[in-house]
């Protein structure tokens, strides 16, 4: 099929192949009606030679009611080619707002047999969310007593997983500025054009310090459309209850404000007392955010039959134009 198309085909009608051998069926049982002129002796034909003309008729004939015929039913198998078009999906931004106060030192992550800071914690288990995340733009924000852009919006992720292993405890500050870091990464994505904004935001302090509230950043992230997911990490506390004898289990976080700031923005909240709920608590939210933006693929369908369907009816012109005339049979 080179010769009528360019690449690949494929065909909607494949059943369509039999047409030939039907006509095949009906022109053997169909009654063959023929004129014919009486003669008392056709002796006096026998040596009258065939013309140049009357040679060709049947041989020319027949090559274009066959062209007429397989055109035609290369035409009613409805050849198309098929495209898969490139997705055109825009990438996700997603920031990520990581807490690197004092408190992200304490060495209470277990891997194996040893214990790792939190902070050691976080960066194994966000280079390994970055790797997953090739097709989206994300940008570092992190916060202490102050906030810090880390790295813009950006497809490097390999470089983001640099700049994650340099991080250190105490570089933003002692304190907690919960609202601040929020700010920061509402600041970054304001102004991206993308279908989907995100901030994943973790801590494992209360807010203490900065200039913005963390419920003020998050409503102020509903009217940017941007989703807040947060994560509260470190382990339970168990503190003796006064006049009630029992132990109580206590966090250092003020989970409370991470479960509204998640609820204002429609985003989810997390808990992640050891690494391996923190693993956990990224593979949710990969999965969320992945969910959220799928869409069908594409697929474009090009008709084909019009150049067969214009070569039969060419042919079948001609061999009507030429039976009529130039091979017309005299009886």
């Amino acid at each position: 099929m080179n010769i009528l198309w360019d690449g690949p085909v494929s065909f909607a009608t494949p059943i369509a192949v039999l047409v030939p051998f039907l006509l095949l069926i009906l022109q053997l049982f169909r009654k063959k009606k023929e004129r014919a002129l009486l003669f008392s002796s056709t002796m006096l034909l026998e040596g009258v030679p065939s013309s140049l003309r009357q040679k060709l008729r049947g041989p020319i004939l027949s090559i274009l009611l066959s062209l007429f015929l397989f055109f035609l039913t290369v035409a009613l198998l409805r050849p198309q080619r098929i495209t898969i078009l490139p997705e055109t999906r825009e990438a996700r931004s997603l920031v990520l707002a990581l807490d690197i106060s004092r408190s992200m030192r304490a060495n209470d992550f277990r891997v194996g047999l040893r214990t790792i800071t939190r902070l050691d914690g976080v960066k194994n288990v966000v280079t390994s969310f970055l790797r997953d995340r090739s097709e989206d733009r994300i940008g570092l924000v992190v916060f202490g007593s102050s906030a810090f852009l880390q790295s813009p919006l950006t497809f490097d992720h390999e470089l983001l997983s640099q700049i994650m292993s340099q991080l250190q405890v105490g570089l933003a500050g002692d304190g907690t500025a919960i609202g601040d870091g929020l700010g920061i990464s509402l600041k970054r994505l304001e102004a991206v054009d993308s279908k989907r904004k995100s901030v994943v935001l973790m801590t494992d302090g209360v807010s203490n310090a900065g200039r913005v509230k963390p419920l003020q950043a998050a409503r102020v992230a509903k009217e940017l459309g941007v989703v807040v997911h947060t994560i509260g990490i470190g382990p339970d506390q168990s503190v003796l209850s006064q006049g009630l004898g029992f132990l109580n289990r206590e966090r250092h976080f003020d989970e409370e404000t991470l479960r509204e700031i998640a609820r204002i923005t429609g985003g989810v909240y997390f808990y992640a007392g050891d690494i391996e709920k923190l693993q956990r608590v990224y593979q949710e939210i990969d999965r969320i955010e992945k969910t959220t933006e799928e869409e069908p693929a594409k697929i474009q369908v090009e008709e084909l039959f019009i150049r067969p369907l214009t070569v039969s009816l060419l042919a079948y012109v001609l061999y009507c134009l030429l039976g009529l005339t130039v091979f017309r049979r005299v009886p």
